[in-house]
């Protein structure tokens, strides 16, 4: 009575930790979505400031597109208000998505070593039975979806 007490005890326990397993691995796999896809928009937002300020400097640098009272306002040093405030847009943008950029790099580096960690304790396991639910394809695992 006493072992089949045990058993069922071990058999609850493992069931619960492998659905607590399951949530954690969805749950990372979710954050690590999120930091990939907000890592991606940062580089496009960047990548267009960037652009956009190489663009307006080309401008303002091209004496054959400017008008002549441009040139003129350009050589005095004198800039048009909008094209100032346009050129702090844009690189106080970039200094954000640099800023978001690093802390989207920094995150990744914190998961990787997470990931390096847990992966390095299962090394230390070698002989425990483990099932890899990444590695197992789907149509084989019986239709379950999890």
């Amino acid at each position: 009575m006493w072992n089949l007490n045990l058993v069922i005890g071990l058999m609850i326990g493992l069931l619960i930790g492998g659905v607590g397993m399951w949530v954690l691995d969805r749950r990372h796999q979710a954050i690590t979505r999120k930091l990939v896809e907000s890592r991606r928009k940062i580089e496009r937002q960047r990548t267009q400031a960037v652009n956009d300020l190489f663009a307006l400097r080309a401008e303002l640098e091209d004496p054959m597109r400017q008008p002549v009272a441009a040139v003129e306002t350009h050589a005095t040093g004198v800039h048009d208000a909008n094209m100032v405030a346009e050129l702090a847009n844009l690189r106080s943008l970039i200094a954000r998505a640099d800023g978001a950029l690093t802390a989207a790099r920094r995150k990744r580096d914190e998961h990787e070593r997470e990931i390096a960690r847990l992966r390095s304790i299962l090394e230390d396991r070698k002989n425990a039975d483990v099932i890899d639910l990444h590695r197992q394809d789907r149509s084989q695992a019986g239709g379950v979806a999890l």
